[in-house]
């Protein structure tokens, strides 16, 4: 039988997902089978499991921190925001329905049933499981329909920790009033507090550690400091609010990333990110970058409105004329083709609508979506990259142009061998793909970016410096938890 923690925060964006990737690499570290789990996670960014489903981002990296195949079973239910309070809800991995806020809550038992599979299935199979909140635990005017938070703890037999961001102020006061707000039952669930984020001398805070362990009866068990070298993939859309430039400031070579409305799975484009400079646009800016990327999106066809709306086709088509590069993945890539059919207004209210003409490709929506985890091959001007990557799209395309990749397992365009499509227009290169992950293939990466070095009379770049970014990333933060943490605590 496996033995549960939780980590359940005071709000959004405390540290759950990264206290949890954690505890995840620092168990298996210790040689544990470990395993992630959120109950209910909504999100755009999702990968797709061993399975062939479909799983939050979030959960996908934690099983990599945790060594561990990621399993439909570390997130059984996700919820994709589609607008207007609707969302695609994804059960065990599969499409289920769409639904709104008030029939999904209508509706939680069922999904109770499907949480609880899970929770069996990862008792039976690992040592330790180590589960994320969802948001704040104590959103009182939710907690009877909570099926993210500590109902999942009790459910589990699991202790929970609390995480606070100290950076947003008022940590004592967040902590004090969670606690304060949770149903005894639940509260009696909690057996830690860790603040997150913490910049300074930690012995201002002794005092608080005091009275807020004397108000609560409940220990500090840690506080882990801010370390802004830590490079781990952001889970939400909501993390780009503030981005706007970032990767190699030093690079001669930009990236520009046409921000969707609606973005999705955007740490596509985070391999550039060590050999460019890389910059989100918005729809009325400038292309100045030397590779335009139009990433994965939620609504493909209210991406292509959008980009109507605010000039930036003909911007796209002008970078094409100057001899641009442009890679579109998945929405992205089914902008650049001619037409976009949407009879049944699946993608949003655009419905049907030209596309950039790129390609001599039509898109047709409303179909069963293609989850697959996804290999093949790319041949360009005589050079043979074999690539793997997944898929997460419901339009199918129809392509007339050279496929970008001859499928070995796959969806691709049509449910046929290839996926994706490739072209020269002048000294211009269109590359565009529904691979997911494309560019965490080394070589491609590297063949479009030399490309573009070449076109600054740059030399090659050989050397693969993104590989191992994430590992030595997780063992850092793993390293950081265990020395600000009591782990004694944690393992009681």
């Amino acid at each position: 039988m496996a033995k549960f923690i939780m980590v359940v925060g005071t709000s959004s964006n405390s540290g759950k997902t990264v206290l949890v990737s954690g505890i995840c690499r620092m168990l298996s570290n210790k040689g544990y089978k470990v395993a992630p789990f959120k109950s209910q996670n909504m999100s755009l960014n999702s990968r797709v499991s061993v399975e062939d489903g479909e799983i939050a981002v979030a959960q996908y990296t934690q099983a990599m921190a945790a060594r561990a195949e990621p399993s439909v079973h570390f997130n059984p239910i996700l919820l994709k925001p589609k607008g207007n309070f609707v969302s695609q809800v994804i059960v065990h991995g599969t499409p289920y329905e769409d639904r709104d806020y008030n029939e999904y809550r209508s509706k939680k038992d069922e999904f109770l049933i499907k949480i609880k599979e899970s929770i069996d299935y990862l008792d039976k199979n690992y040592d330790y499981v180590v589960i994320e909140g969802a948001g704040s635990c104590c959103e009182i005017n939710l907690l009877k329909d909570d099926i993210a938070n500590l109902k999942v703890a009790e459910i589990a037999g699991a202790d929970a920790i609390l995480v606070s961001d100290i950076d947003r102020g008022g940590v004592f006061a967040s902590i004090y009033g969670t606690v304060q707000l949770l149903p005894e039952n639940w509260k009696k669930l909690l057996k830690g507090f860790v603040i997150n984020k913490f910049r300074g001398n930690i012995d201002v805070l002794k005092d608080g550690f005091e009275k807020i362990e004397e108000l609560t009866n409940i220990p500090v068990i840690g506080t882990i400091p801010y370390d802004e070298t830590l490079v781990l993939p952001e889970e939400d859309s909501q993390a780009l609010d503030g981005k706007r430039v970032f990767g190699n400031l030093k690079s001669p070579i930009e990236v520009n990333v046409v921000k969707f409305s609606k973005i999705a799975n955007f740490t596509d484009v985070d391999p550039f990110s060590s050999d460019c400079l890389m910059k989100y646009i918005d729809f009325n800016e400038d292309i100045t970058g030397d590779i335009l990327i139009l990433p994965g999106t939620r609504c493909s066809t209210v991406e292509m409105d959008l980009m109507k709306k605010n000039g930036m086709d003909k911007k796209i088509l002008e970078f094409v004329e100057t001899g641009g590069i442009v890679l579109g993945i998945c929405g992205g890539y089914q902008t650049l083709g001619k037409m976009l059919f949407d009879e049944n207004f699946s993608e949003g209210d655009v419905g049907t609508i030209s596309g950039l003409g790129l390609f001599d490709m039509d898109t047709t929506f409303g179909n069963k979506k293609a989850i697959k985890n996804s290999t093949g091959t790319i041949s360009i001007f005589n050079q043979n990259f074999n690539v793997s990557g997944y898929e997460l799209h419901e339009g199918y395309s129809v392509s007339n142009e050279t496929p970008l990749i001859s499928l070995s397992k796959g969806f691709g365009n049509c449910g046929d061998l290839y996926d994706g499509s490739f072209k020269m227009i002048g000294d211009s290169y269109i590359f565009g793909t529904y691979f997911h992950g494309i560019l965490e293939n080394f070589e491609f990466r590297n063949y479009i970016v030399n490309l573009a070095r070449s076109k600054k009379n740059l030399s090659k770049i050989e050397d693969d410096s993104y590989a191992e970014l994430f590992n030595e990333n997780m063992d850092k933060l793993s390293k950081i938890i265990e020395e600000s943490l009591d782990f004694s605590k944690i393992m009681e």
